[in-house]
């Protein structure tokens, strides 16, 4: 659905410097000032800063993000408020920006604003700018402070509604005229809101035309005309008549496992204002998640790939919260070059690149890669220009960092008892903690035994070799395994997969294996040594399917498991998945991940 290369948007200045959309020969808002229309409009018109005070999260939905200055508007209001409240905005937005262009846009639409309130708007406007996505069609969801959280869905509206999640309490129901753009109006879109509608969803809309009122009303919203803006006389508001009481979700919750998984949905939680106690039988990142570098890369495959889309959307995730909050975490947007392992793989990924923007995923001969490498690999392949390394350690307690979570380190789980109001968590020393929410994000812990989920156990060994000052390796090379750059004077090389294999030894044979692996990426850099110094044993969790296993396992019970070698690029994003899911809030990815990532898709009956 999302696998197709985005045109992006153009603007204009027309002859009295109002900014002009040539594709739809419309301007990007009201000539009478964008910032007051957004402000009266949108901000006004949903009545949104009378939720500040009354809900811990306010859902706002866009149909059309434009240039960004609803968002800013309604940030903005919610700054001026000085509220707890948090603000989860979702906009769909077919042809977004380029960061540059949409810089050079608000920066002249920042020039008509109040200028009292321009200071702080080119704040937030610069906050959102440092982490505007890469032009890929899809899901990139965007933390831009403790309380903004910003999901920007670059797709057609038509096929980016059914896959969305509500609820949302507010619609902002945006676009050019109708009569410009009639896909953003039409009937069939319009009667697809009161599935994504919370009670008492508030909607706002600058068009006020006969047909977008008479939809609306037969979707069952109460309609009606306010005065207008500017030169318009008139402007829209229309409320979803359904009433419900607000349950906030849980405050405190237990998650087992203090690997990147766990660390991961413990902070998206916290972030939230709830409570969490960790629960780790070693020490936090003692098992797959110690290792000294981890590679964060999408994995190319065919278009429509699941592996790669969750992969993609989970490494630009991480880059944006490293950039955020963990920017101390040794780390290292430095680029991948990926080879692929024969001609179809090849053929898959050219498949990719023909969707995505040259300075996301590019193919690159021998020669081109060998200068941004400083070494030739072993054949042509694809450059990821913002993958890189990280170490999962420090990225792990930098996670597990916040006022909100406490880990207690040496201590076992035995089993979980379900009681009235959540789960009882018997450790096995004897001791119990009863919580609401319960998060099991161990795969290997005894805790897990009584949830049925079928995985594979698959050891793996990495290698090292030390840093060649004449030749430092730029960026991180990968084909069947994967070759860092130096990182503490050691280049790191893996891993090997060994299936049903207990052994916690180092193994000379491992090695060597990947020395060959090595040889098979680098020709030549490693000429001369015979054999690479042990590196760590570990094991990781793996499905059939390759996708990970997170989601609901029974009321209170969840998990993020099975993320096998893609633990760090996918486990953060799933984080802030499982962490939207349990409270409610529009996902990080589509809506057909519930099902996707669903752990009960590898339950088995307990039958011998």
């Amino acid at each position: 659905m999302f696998n197709t290369k985005l045109q992006p948007a153009r603007w204009r200045c027309d002859e009295e410097g109002h900014l002009y959309a040539p594709e739809f020969g419309d301007t990007y808002a009201s000539r009478s000032g964008a910032w007051g229309q957004a402000d009266y409009v949108f901000v006004q018109g949903s009545a949104v800063a009378q939720r500040w005070h009354t809900q811990g999260c306010v859902r706002v939905l866009e149909t059309g993000f434009g240039l960004g200055v609803n968002f800013l508007a309604t940030w903005d209001s919610l700054r001026a408020s000085a509220g707890n409240a948090r603000l989860h905005y979702v906009a769909i937005e077919k042809h977004p920006f380029t960061r540059d262009d949409l810089r050079a846009a608000l920066d002249h639409a920042l020039s008509s604003a109040d200028p009292y309130r321009r200071v702080g708007l080119k704040a937030l406007a610069e906050q959102l700018l440092k982490q505007w996505p890469p032009m890929l069609a899809g899901f990139h969801s965007i933390e831009l402070d403790d309380q903004v959280t910003l999901t920007l869905v670059f797709a057609d509206v038509n096929d980016a509604l059914p896959v969305l999640r509500g609820p949302f309490d507010i619609l902002f129901l945006d676009g050019f005229a109708p009569d410009r753009n009639p896909q953003m109006w039409s009937k069939a879109l319009l009667t697809q809101l009161p599935a994504l509608a919370a009670p008492s969803a508030q909607v706002a809309s600058w068009c006020v035309a006969g047909a977008v009122r008479r939809s609306l009303v037969e979707a069952g919203f109460v309609v009606e005309k306010r005065p207008g803006f500017g030169g318009k006389r008139d402007a829209l508001a229309a409320h979803w008549p359904v009433t419900a009481e607000f349950v906030n979700p849980s405050q405190e919750a237990i998650v087992i496992g203090a690997g990147i998984a766990g660390a991961s949905v413990a902070r998206q939680l916290a972030r939230r204002g709830i409570a969490v106690k960790v629960i780790e039988q070693a020490t936090p990142a003692a098992g797959g998640s110690g290792n000294p570098v981890a590679i964060v890369r999408p994995e190319l495959g065919a278009i429509g790939n699941p592996v790669t889309e969750i992969t993609s959307a989970g490494a630009s995730w991480l880059r944006r919260w490293i950039g955020r909050q963990a920017a101390s975490v040794p780390h290292a947007w430095c680029g991948v070059v990926r080879i692929a392992r024969d001609a179809r793989k090849h053929d898959k990924m050219t498949q990719q690149a023909t969707t995505a923007s040259e300075d996301w995923l590019k193919a690159v001969d021998v020669t081109t890669a060998a200068q941004l490498c400083s070494w030739p690999p072993a054949a042509e392949g694809f450059h990821l220009a913002e993958a890189g390394w990280v170490t999962p350690p420090a990225l792990v307690n930098a996670m597990l960092e916040h006022p909100l979570i406490s880990v207690r380190s040496g201590t076992a789980v035995s089993s979980l008892v379900p009681q009235t109001n959540g789960w009882r968590v018997e450790l096995e020393n004897g001791s119990w903690i009863d919580a609401p929410l319960v998060l099991i994000t161990t795969a290997f812990d005894t805790g897990l035994s009584n949830t049925r989920l079928t995985m594979g156990r698959a050891r793996g060994q990495l290698s090292q070799l030390p840093a060649r000052p004449d030749f430092p390796l730029e960026m991180v090379v990968c084909r069947e395994g994967y070759v860092s750059p130096a990182v503490d004077g050691m280049h790191t090389v893996g891993a090997t997969l060994q299936h049903d294999d207990e052994d916690p030894a180092a193994r000379s044979a491992d090695d060597l294996e990947n020395l060959a692996r090595l040889h098979r990426l680098l020709p030549g850099f490693a000429d001369g040594v015979s054999a690479l110094i042990s590196g760590r044993v570990g094991w990781r969790a793996t499905t059939q399917d390759r996708l990970p296993l997170v989601g609901k396992l029974a009321p209170g019970l969840y998990a993020s498991l099975g993320h096998g070698a893609r633990g760090i690029t996918c486990a953060p994003l799933c984080g802030e998945f499982l962490a939207a899911m349990i409270c409610d809030e529009p996902l990080p990815l589509g809506a057909e991940w519930v099902e996707r990532l669903d752990p009960m898709r590898m339950a088995h009956d307990g039958a011998e």
